[in-house]
């Protein structure tokens, strides 16, 4: 089966790491290419918050990937960016990255400089920096923000700061595999298990 041929679900996830019956949900509001790369985590104690694999992933001729050069070219122009962007030619899983284990982390700074960093995003929601502009404008103290884990500096610098809904986690990674017409689900679940499996049960 060809991604190009499956439909978008476009369901609210669940917290699957505490529910007896996530692999029937996932099955459910998952998205078939999808599926195995939550199940997956889930069987290592990784929280998947999101996840995108289906036809509109996929780019129109006339159009391109959207790499994360490009992003950041558009935030710098002060041109707010959703989290809809990393999946513009790519099937994508976001991970919470303030449940992930310090030996988690550390995998996925590494498998940034093996990939590439349009293979692997660090993101973080922009709701501070939009609340504090908001914040001047009634001339109120800003809101101050403080990561202090291990590799908070490490995020800090790679970061996107892209819009999300704020019931997700305020810091993400999106593993992104890049998609065409001709990808097929097996594609899809063979990628994310090479990258999966190199993470650590926590």
């Amino acid at each position: 089966m060809l991604v190009s041929e499956v439909k978008p679900i476009g369901k609210v996830g669940k917290n699957l790491l505490k529910n007896k019956d996530a692999e029937e949900i996932i099955k459910t509001i998952i998205e078939k290419p999808m599926q195995k790369a939550c199940i997956e985590c889930k069987e290592k104690n990784i929280e998947t918050s999101m996840s995108s694999a289906n036809k509109n992933n996929i780019v129109k001729k006339n159009k391109t990937r959207i790499t994360k050069k490009d992003v950041i070219k558009k935030l710098e122009q002060n041109k707010t960016q959703t989290f809809l962007e990393a999946g513009k030619g790519y099937a994508w899983l976001m991970l919470n990255y303030n449940t992930l284990s310090d030996e988690n982390r550390k995998v996925l700074f590494s498998l940034e400089e093996t990939l590439g960093e349009d293979s692997i995003w660090f993101v973080k929601s922009c709701y501070i920096e939009t609340m504090n502009k908001l914040r001047k404008t009634f001339k109120l103290k800003p809101l101050v923000e403080k990561f202090d884990d291990m590799y908070a500096d490490k995020f800090k610098e790679k970061q996107l700061v892209l819009m999300y809904n704020n019931k997700y986690p305020r810091r993400s990674i999106f593993i992104r595999m890049p998609i065409d017409d001709a990808t097929t689900v097996k594609d899809v679940e063979t990628y994310f298990d090479e990258i999966i499996k190199k993470l650590k049960v926590q």
